[in-house]
């Protein structure tokens, strides 16, 4: 087996392959990376048993063949040469010789014989959706999946499409993010609980996808599959019942305050200093054309913020989680914030002033104040 390949077109698709990659595996094979190299093109594989990428690259193949190799060592290597064409061949059956320029190495490889069956997918009644639009979405509920593993509906995100009404969901049980949109297209209904590092791994393909403007999403008994560009992702989906988020949307907070998301980002930014596990609440005290942010940390201090806000009601104080805070905030691109609370013992309900397309509706629950 032998082919030639350019360093930076192989490189790009093995860091989004190593992403996949767990670090601890209980089968060894799993650290690696399946190439395929005939007609001159390799076919790269991945996978950790529970999501993977299927990717291409172009090559010169001088001889056809296919091996395992250890993904994070084969990328460790290829970021450190410097020559723009590499060569790849085997000797004995067990070594994997690479050459770049006056450097060389030889890695050991495993056969792809041994490699997990990778599942395929033809696409066939998939929902085509925009890449860019898709991003936003994700942007504005990833940073809410649980990471809780003893919440397993919850450590993923419930894509929902009904009537032609999409919805992505996240919670953790204390924030909620919704987003809501129509869809241009006539397209089957269906929905799933899609984990969390399927999503960031799906987010990375859109990110590097640099031609197509849409990309597929198709669903085929327990597994999700998505193809952008030449990229193919697939995963398993959570088996579970996802909570009514409905009924955790706040319909009476009557209250509205509107703030500038960069000033009170700063804000935080600054509270983030002071605080630590033991002290993560932050006081927000709402009055007329004014907001004051307090953390107060026994340990380390305290920290006190103003800013001017649009309202003229009366005053509230609520407390929240500022990492919470501190996560919407970041995740937003939007200028302005709309907040609608009830009380302060009521969640807060935050809305973005200029939100079309989009439906987003993002919860925090409160924190008691003490003092």
């Amino acid at each position: 087996m032998e082919f030639h390949v350019i360093r930076n077109q192989v490189l790009s698709e093995m860091q989004l392959l190593t992403g996949v990659i767990e670090k601890k595996n209980t089968m060894p094979i799993l650290a690696n990376v399946l190439i395929k190299a005939e007609n001159n093109q390799l076919t790269l594989k991945a996978t950790d048993l529970e999501v993977g990428i299927i990717s291409e690259c172009a090559a010169q193949v001088i001889e056809p063949g296919e091996f395992t190799v250890n993904a994070k060592r084969l990328f460790d290597m290829l970021s450190t040469l410097t020559e723009n064409q590499v060569s790849f061949s085997m000797n004995d059956g067990s070594m994997l010789d690479i050459v770049c320029g006056s450097s060389s190495f030889s890695i050991d490889i495993m056969p792809a014989k041994d490699y997990p069956a990778i599942p395929e997918y033809d696409f066939v009644g998939s929902v085509p959706m925009n890449n860019n639009f898709f991003q936003d979405c994700l942007n504005r509920v990833i940073f809410s999946i649980s990471s809780d593993p003893h919440k397993y509906a919850l450590n993923g995100a419930y894509l929902d499409i009904v009537n032609n009404q999409m919805s992505l969901v996240s919670t953790d049980g204390h924030r909620l993010s919704v987003v809501r949109c129509e869809l241009s297209q006539d397209v089957d209904d269906f929905s799933a609980i899609i984990p969390r590092k399927t999503m960031n791994e799906v987010k990375k393909l859109l990110v590097a996808e640099t031609e197509a403007e849409n990309f597929l999403i198709g669903t085929h008994e327990t597994r999700i599959f998505f193809q952008v560009g030449k990229r193919v992702l697939f995963s398993r989906l959570i088996d579970g019942k996802y909570p009514d988020f409905e009924k955790a949307i706040p319909t009476n907070n009557d209250k509205e305050f509107v703030f500038e998301r960069a000033a009170l980002l700063d804000i935080m930014r600054r509270k983030m200093v002071l605080s630590s596990e033991k002290s993560k609440l932050v006081r927000m005290s709402f009055s007329p054309g004014q907001l004051v942010v307090v953390l107060k940390n026994p340990e380390r201090g305290e920290s006190v913020d103003t800013m001017e806000i649009e309202y003229q009601g009366e005053p509230i104080d609520i407390g929240f989680n500022i990492l919470y805070i501190h996560d919407f905030l970041r995740n937003m691109s939007c200028e302005k914030i709309r907040v609608f609370l009830k009380d302060g013992g009521n969640q807060g309900l935050f809305r973005l002033v200029e939100d079309e397309p989009l439906d987003y509706r993002h919860v925090i629950m409160p924190m008691r104040l003490t003092g």
